[in-house]
This record gives structure tokens, C-alpha cells and sequence, in this order.
């Protein structure tokens, strides 16, 4: 099932995920890297345009048509190309390996079946150059956790471009610990310029809460070995209770000699 229907939202997607936050800290990551970058579940490029026109050797991967189809509309009217791709990162085959694989804004979450987030990281590390790195972010779950309480809350009003109109935007979320996966719902409304409502709109949302030691079991099956762990886009060192992400920063283990 998937995490949201996002040929729903592909429209108002880059009117309500506006953030800059990650911003840096992947430009700073690609800047380190000599050869090709491959950037999964790259949704509408709101990390791509910046590094392409950093002139960062990318290549983008997204599963949703829609989202990708904004994605083209924003390279034409920025005049910026980059190879894109339609593909189930959980089926990723590329025939060609990338010094930096990073999947950005916690994306990772939204494969919630524990076969197919183990068949990713599987197809990540195959496209993975032997001394390449692969960063992954994801929520703390001891902070992200807080906000699901399964009451809705708002999260914002967001300006619509053209005709004066916001989207209104909440959700209600609840959290099922046997599975790991929060389930919930995001509420679209629409208001025009006097306030009135003039459509709404009610998606399913669903993503799977990763703790530090399932998500390292994971890695290590996978064939990575963690370099860094880090708590905020600024590099801060990852505190369990209070870091808002985990940001994984991996590598690939080294070859077994008895293997050989």
C-alpha cells in the first residue's frame, strides 16, 4: 500500500513543503563528490533545482508520475535538466553505480512493509560505488511521536499562487507499536480570498517509525556500516531524546577475505 496518493497532491505539494532546511547540508554532501549523485523519492526536485544549479552531476528518481510531472515544469521554467526517472526505488535497477546515493526529507519512512524497506536498501547498496556513501534521513521517533496523539491539529495556511486563495492544511495521526506504522489522514481545504471554503479534500497517509537499533539491523543486513549518525541538518551529534532526525551517513562494508 502506498504511503499517499500523491497524484492528489502533485499540484499543491510546493505550496505546503516550502522548507529550506536541508538545503545546506546537501549541497555541502554533493560538493564532497567527485563523480555522479543519485537522489530517490526526489518528489518535485525542492532538493534537486539547488544542487543542479550548484552543477552537482545528478540523477533523480521518483515513483509518482505527478510528482514528476511537476518536477518537469519546474527544470523548464528554471532552465535547468537533469535525468529523471520513474522507479519503485524498492525495484531500482540502473546499470550503473553513483558515488552518493541520499534519499532527503524522511521518504525512507513511507516503504512500511519490513520485505520491501530490506529490498531497498538491498538495490541502494548495489548501486552503491565500493567507496560510495549512501545518506538516508529519517524522524527521531522520540520526538516525531509527540505529535501523534491521534486528535487533529493544523499545520499551516499556505498561499496558493494566481486567484488569492490558501490551503488550509491539517492531519490526524495514530501510531499502532506492534507495527511500527502510523496511519492518519491529511485534510486539504481550500479558501478563497474572503475566507469562504470552495473545496476539500481528504487523503490517507501512512509511514513506517524506524527506532536507531532496527534501523542499524537493517543497514548491516544490507551490506553498510554507519560512518556518522547525526541529530540535525547542522551535523550535531545524534541525542536519542531530543534530536529531531536521525540522519544516517553509511558506507559499504568492506570485503570479507574469506569470502575471497
Amino acid at each position: 500500500m502506498p504511503a499517499m496518493d500523491y497524484s492528489r497532491v502533485a499540484g499543491l505539494y510546493d505550496s505546503y513543503v516550502t522548507t529550506d532546511l536541508d538545503l545546506d547540508f546537501f549541497l555541502d554532501e554533493t560538493m564532497k563528490v567527485g563523480g555522479p549523485v543519485l537522489e530517490l523519492m526526489a518528489g518535485t526536485g525542492r532538493v534537486s533545482v539547488p544542487l543542479l544549479q550548484a552543477a552537482v552531476d545528478l540523477t533523480c528518481v521518483d515513483n509518482s508520475p505527478a510528482m514528476l510531472s511537476v518536477f518537469r515544469d519546474k527544470l523548464r521554467k528554471q532552465k535547468v535538466s537533469v535525468e529523471l526517472i520513474q522507479a519503485d526505488v524498492c525495484e531500482l535497477s540502473l546499470d550503473r553505480h553513483f558515488d552518493l546515493i541520499f534519499i532527503p526529507f524522511h521518504s525512507f519512512a513511507e516503504i512500511t512493509e519490513p520485505g520491501r524497506q530490506r529490498q531497498a536498501l538491498s538495490h541502494i547498496r548495489g548501486h552503491l560505488a565500493d567507496n560510495g556513501r549512501f545518506i538516508c534521513t529519517l524522524h527521531n521517533p522520540s520526538v516525531r511521536l509527540q505529535e501523534v496523539d491521534g486528535h487533529r491539529r493544523q499545520l499551516g495556511e499556505f498561499p496558493l499562487p494566481g486567484a488569492g486563495e490558501t490551503l488550509v492544511l491539517s492531519i490526524m495521526e495514530r501510531y499502532d507499536p506492534a507495527t511500527h506504522v502510523v496511519t492518519g489522514t491529511q485534510f486539504f481545504e481550500i479558501r478563497n480570498g474572503q475566507g469562504e471554503t470552495i473545496s476539500e479534500d481528504v487523503i490517507d497517509i501512512r509511514h513506517y517509525v524506524h527506532d536507531r537499533k532496527g534501523f542499524e539491523g537493517l543497514l548491516d543486513h544490507a551490506g553498510f556500516v554507519t560512518s556518522a549518525l547525526y541529530g540535525d541538518y547542522g551535523r550535531a551529534p545524534f541525542e536519542p531524546d531530543t534530536s529531531p532526525f536521525m540522519i544516517w551517513d553509511v558506507g559499504c562494508k568492506p570485503a570479507d577475505p574469506k569470502s575471497e
